[in-house]
């Protein structure tokens, strides 16, 4: 996994839902577009950071997009 990747604000919020276990429909309701669009969307993100495994997608989600702290 490349460590220098750049990420739009719908990747990450992607990245962190899928983290979360949340399901392409579910993403798609709270995202907007269809599940194919998020299906898709899903792919060219798990691609470009260089993801093999659903494992590694917390992993990613840490490291790339970080969740806010609640204060």
């Amino acid at each position: 996994m490349t460590h220098n990747i750049l990420l739009s604000s719908r990747e990450k919020r992607l990245l962190r839902r899928l983290a979360a276990g949340k399901t392409d429909q579910e993403i798609a309701s709270k995202l907007g577009g269809t599940l194919k669009q998020i299906s898709e969307q899903r792919t060219r993100l798990l691609n470009k950071i260089g993801i093999r495994s659903e494992t590694e997608i917390i992993e990613a989600a840490v490291r790339l997009a970080p969740w806010r702290r609640k204060t």
